[in-house]
């Protein structure tokens, strides 16, 4: 039996862990140019990325003491990430791993397009729980981010995680990502079985459905919350959030209307406004809404300057539902 901690003897902090990449963002680019060619873009921006970074960074920004675990090379691109993550309340222990590459995602995008995104893995490859200190694990909520792209922290390692952290008192919480394999019925076990040891779940609305293997979104997310018995926060693009609880119950959160400048890092906001708000006792669907607020407020940013307060964040409208 797992022992009894006291919230008040909980550090009031969120640990993060996984994938942290350097981010390249392309902007209006719907398709790459023919070979040989050249294509003149709107923008490009260099940034820290990966969504356990972009989370982390995002709960700084709200002010909650964040810790991000990750792995990375000995590099100038680590040593870039070093500089673009020194911020108040965020303590980063990033692991090098000599002799590596840190990893980097290039995100393309343009209007009326998907995201497409092509990654190198490097150090992340080799990225296990030897990375994360003992002394972290006691906090609010542990995150485990980036699933996919942590092949060593996977299935069995991911559950003994997450069973420690539980043990120091924390919350957890899961966003895996899209499964480069395509979601299948081994990954989708994998999955459904880690979630035994997950109090809340942070898929997209087409991980959702690969993982429950159905094509209706609420049925597929009431499907894995009564299966696992976890929280199921589904994040839906435009269409906002959908909450359901473990016994079934669906909540709509609808998202602000803003314009949108740049979309990338849209669901690791979610998931940072939602674990800052849960973290503060807040029910989950009134965290969720406090979610979405901060995802508007964080893509109707300029690629180049991500940075705000909590004063930014988009009020509420006076009936509880965002603006």
């Amino acid at each position: 039996m797992s022992p009894v901690v006291s919230d008040e003897t909980v550090p009031d902090r969120i640990t993060v862990v996984g994938n942290v990449n350097l981010d390249v963002v392309v902007a209006g680019v719907a398709a790459l140019p023919p070979p040989g060619t050249e294509q003149i873009v709107p923008s490009i921006a260099v940034r820290p990325g990966g969504s356990a970074a972009n989370t982390a960074v995002t709960l700084a920004q709200l002010g909650r003491d964040t810790v991000l675990v990750g792995r990375v090379g000995e590099d100038g691109t680590a040593r870039l990430l070093d500089a673009e993550l020194d911020m108040p309340g965020l303590r980063t222990h990033l692991v090098r791993a000599a002799g590596e590459s840190t990893s980097v995602t290039v995100a393309a995008e343009a209007p009326g397009h998907d995201r497409a995104f092509l990654s190198a893995l490097g150090a992340l490859a080799g990225m296990d729980a030897s990375a994360v200190p003992a002394d972290v694990l006691s906090s609010r909520f542990l995150l485990l981010s980036g699933y996919f792209l942590l092949p060593v922290l996977r299935d069995e390692r991911a559950r003994a995680l997450f069973s420690a952290a539980r043990d120091a008192g924390a919350r957890t919480a899961l966003d895996t990502g899209w499964d480069p394999g395509n979601w299948s019925a081994t990954t989708r076990a994998e999955v459904l079985g880690l979630l035994e040891q997950v109090d809340v779940f942070l898929p997209n609305t087409d991980e959702i459905r690969a993982l429950a293997d159905r094509s209706d979104v609420t049925a597929a997310a009431r499907s894995v919350a009564e299966r696992s018995g976890t929280t199921v926060v589904v994040k839906c693009g435009s269409e906002g959030a959908l909450v359901v609880s473990r016994d079934g119950a669906v909540v709509e959160c609808p998202t602000p209307q803003v314009r949108v400048q740049d979309s990338t890092g849209a669901g690791d906001a979610f998931n940072a406004g939602l674990l800052h708000r849960l973290a503060e006792g807040y029910s989950p669907t009134e965290a969720a809404d406090y979610g979405v607020r901060v995802a508007a407020t964080v893509i109707s940013r300029p690629s180049h300057d991500r940075r705000f307060s909590p004063s930014d964040v988009l009020p509420a409208r006076r009936d509880g539902v965002s603006a």
